[in-house]
């Protein structure tokens, strides 16, 4: 999957969970490199890990601040 540096645009990194919402649009970082993009479904800041659907899939996937780099991305445009 190519994707923008994950240098770029410091401002959308996400450094905790407490201002990410269900309907959110995140990407997922691992290794520098882009995994997945999808909208968050659920949201658990206590443990630090949201649920988001895959836009390629849509299927559901855990996301940790743990293991990822979270970032905002934007709003899908309208089909």
């Amino acid at each position: 999957m190519t994707a923008p540096s994950p240098t770029t645009a410091p401002a959308r990194w996400i450094l905790g969970l407490s201002r990410v919402v269900p309907g959110d649009r995140i990407e997922v970082w691992e290794h520098r490199q882009l995994r997945s993009t999808g909208t968050v479904s659920q949201v658990a800041p206590h443990l630090g890990v949201l649920w988001l659907l895959e836009d390629r899939t849509g299927i559901p996937r855990l996301a940790t601040l743990r293991d990822h780099r979270l970032r905002r991305c934007p709003l899908r445009p309208a089909a």
